[in-house]
């Protein structure tokens, strides 16, 4: 009888877990969508919560001195950047928002510590996008000045892109990688009986959260409009930058592995 009522309150808790999981993701991808329609609709003066502080930072890391301009954003024509709302870094924010919210969501289980995790997330991915924003402009300016690297198979806009997957991946990786350690801290305290889900530990989630914020997003998008010209070609190229990166970055770390490993101690 005994053993009876306790899988019933193990079936029960079991229930309800699932249930909190269920609405706290419901409400972060409504947070994500929220974010992103605010984003495709809004113009530079209603961006300036994080054009403002993205100028001031690529101001401080670097000798640009980018200005605003109403309607446009902040611009720096002799250094060839204009920080505008389509390099406002709201994309990135999104993608590392809701890859914190989601590993969350892997590991935690009652209902006020996962709502308490999207605040943590939320305030995460904020100064996380605007570093990495920062940081892809300053790089952006210094490629404007290296006219000599670009050639027929080598052209401003595919090395710009590029460089703009590699950033951003690989800030992606990073932040993950410090979502963990502080997830484990963040649940020891509040949720410790919570459960460890393998998929919210992949090596390959940056990867693949990235891909689907950078290719699948734009993709479902065609269905409302039409590609805009050479689509296909930039998918491919996000794609496979994004898996040379990454499967770069994971033999080189399994290699250094194996050779700590063979290492005589």
């Amino acid at each position: 009888m005994d053993i009876a009522i306790d899988n019933r309150h193990a079936e029960l808790a079991a229930f309800h877990e699932r249930i909190n999981r269920f609405l706290v993701g419901a409400l972060a991808l409504l947070i994500m969508f929220t974010l992103k329609r605010h984003y495709s609709l809004a113009g530079a003066d209603a961006l300036r919560w994080i054009l403002v502080p993205t100028a001031r930072l690529t101001a401080w890391v670097s000798d640009a001195q980018p200005l605003w301009e109403a309607g446009v954003g902040f611009a720096d024509y002799g250094r060839g950047i204009v920080i505008a709302p389509a390099r406002a870094g709201v994309n990135f924010m999104i993608m590392a928002f809701g890859l914190a919210a989601f590993c969350g969501i892997g590991r935690l289980r009652r209902l006020a510590v996962l709502m308490a995790w999207l605040i943590v997330s939320l305030m995460a991915a904020y100064p996380t996008a605007l570093g990495v924003n920062s940081l892809r402009i300053v790089v952006s300016m210094a490629l404007y000045h290296q006219a000599g690297v670009y050639s027929a198979w080598i052209t401003p806009g595919a090395l710009h892109r590029l460089a703009g997957v590699w950033i951003y991946l690989g800030a992606l990786g990073m932040f993950y990688a410090g979502v963990q350690p502080l997830l484990d801290r963040f649940a020891g305290r509040f949720d410790p009986s919570g459960r460890s889900t393998r998929a919210f530990r992949s090596p390959w989630l940056p990867v693949g959260w990235y891909l689907l914020g950078a290719v699948g997003v734009p993709a479902a998008n065609l269905i409302f409009k039409a590609p805009l010209p050479a689509f296909g070609r930039h998918c491919l190229m996000v794609m496979a930058a994004s898996l040379g990166l990454w499967g770069g970055v994971l033999l080189a770390r399994y290699l250094i592995a194996r050779y700590i490993e063979a290492r005589p101690r």
